[in-house]
């Protein structure tokens, strides 16, 4: 028997509305399969941690790695929605005209202020393109200067410093040939 059945074998003359409780989801999960089902779903539902949860990717013989090569998926992307993607690096999505769309929490620009709504001009005193950022991004990787980005804010301009020099950043899936490749298996057509 399944979960849903088990969970909604529950008889009704007419349709009605059912609350149910976490007890209640617990409960069937340990009659179909018992397990400590309450830790596992406390741990996954309660908490999180920093960055992504990635046992099964790494279980299933993968890892995932960041890297300075932009992958044919993320050029294509930039491409079609018209947008520079520094969110792996400096915490940034921006578009070709330096508005900030997006920032990454906790990362470089967000930490500094930087924020949806605001455009970056200019990058390290040049005029900003997505060309002139990737390139001061890579030089920083060899340089103690940090990265500076004036940033027009409505009719405001500062210049935020940013000590980052970790250089471009994309992730990528790479084989970890220590264990079996189970994520090709899981996805391979059927």
């Amino acid at each position: 028997m399944t979960f849903a059945v088990c969970f909604t074998a529950r008889q009704v003359a007419r349709p009605q509305v059912k609350t149910y409780t976490f007890d209640d989801v617990v409960n069937t999960l340990n009659q179909l399969a018992p397990y400590g089902w309450r830790g596992f779903w406390t741990e996954r539902l309660g908490n999180h941690g920093p960055g992504a949860p990635l046992g099964g990717i790494e279980g299933s013989g993968w890892q995932l790695v960041y890297d300075d090569m932009r992958s044919e998926r993320v050029r294509a992307r930039e491409t079609d929605r018209g947008e520079v993607n520094a969110a792996y690096s400096i915490g940034l999505w921006l578009r070709p005209d330096g508005s900030v769309t997006d920032t990454v929490e906790g990362m470089w620009a967000a930490q500094v202020g930087i924020g949806p709504g605001m455009k970056v001009i200019a990058v390290n005193g040049r005029k900003f393109s997505a060309e002139v950022l990737r390139n001061a991004l890579r030089e920083g990787k060899s340089s103690s200067a940090p990265l500076e980005l004036l940033v027009e804010n409505t009719e405001y301009y500062k210049t935020f410093k940013l000590d980052y020099h970790g250089g471009e950043k994309y992730p990528h899936l790479v084989r970890d040939e220590s264990k079996p490749d189970l994520l090709s298996d899981i996805i391979k057509a059927r």
